[in-house]
């Protein structure tokens, strides 16, 4: 009898995938997710990222969480990074970011096709430090990406937060409402964030982004173009 062949792995899927569709989205497959590759136009997605403020689903980052007492925690972040980080901080180290929601909870962000390795690192690091857990949280959380000059301008028209969201000198973590949905925010530079929010309150927060986006010239960007912008999106 021949050898059936091996089934192929399942496409994960974004939360925000009918939204991606629904604005002419060409989808593709990559490193396991179903993802919008680009609106119709990677060299103009570009240009409006350099010029205006682009709007991209993330949501296929890998996202862990690093749970533990203050002390396991800071030994078992220091294994993995190299370094340290402080609430409200994030580092970028080893091809993560590294980002303190408090002293015992850190989340780890990386790229959707680096997931698997770290993953298996921190859970290899995990059994040698007492006292701290490692969960991969990938599926809970959407990500929705900002990049370009106005990113500031829209932060800062959804938070009531005081002073208001702006850019930043060095990397920033925040918990925080945007639009009153409850999200965590990661500016890396200036011009670029990272916003997550449970995935049941993706497409809610996806809507109040374009709403305060207009006048800052939002547009729909696609992983092509993300790719040539972001640290944590390599091909």
């Amino acid at each position: 009898m021949p050898d059936m062949p091996a089934a192929t792995p399942a496409l994960a899927h974004s939360p925000l995938e009918p939204q991606l569709q629904k604005a002419g989205a060409t989808m593709v497959a990559r490193h396991g997710w179903w993802v919008a590759a680009h609106f119709g136009s990677p060299g103009g997605e570009l240009a409006l990222c350099e010029t205006a403020v682009g709007l991209a689903d993330r949501s296929d980052l890998g996202k862990l969480e690093l749970r533990g007492e203050r002390s396991a925690l800071e030994q078992l972040v220091g294994q993995l990074s190299g370094g340290s980080v402080d609430p409200g901080d994030a580092l970028l180290a080893g091809g993560a970011w590294w980002c303190a929601v408090s002293p015992t909870h850190v989340l780890a962000l990386c790229d959707a096709g680096d997931t698997d390795r770290l993953r298996t690192r921190a859970l290899d690091a995990v059994r040698w430090t007492p006292g701290a857990t490692v969960a991969d949280v990938t599926a809970h959380y959407a990500a929705i990406g900002l990049l370009g000059p106005r990113t500031a301008d829209v932060l800062a028209e959804l938070s009531d937060t005081e002073p208001p969201l702006g850019d930043v000198e060095s990397p920033a973590f925040d918990v925080l409402r945007l639009a009153a949905v409850p999200a965590m925010l990661l500016r890396g530079a200036t011009g670029r964030a990272v916003v997550l929010t449970e995935a049941a309150r993706a497409a809610v927060l996806w809507t109040e982004i374009e709403r305060a986006g207009r006048e800052a010239g939002i547009g729909h960007v696609g992983a092509d173009a993300v790719s040539h912008l972001s640290p944590l999106a390599r091909r």
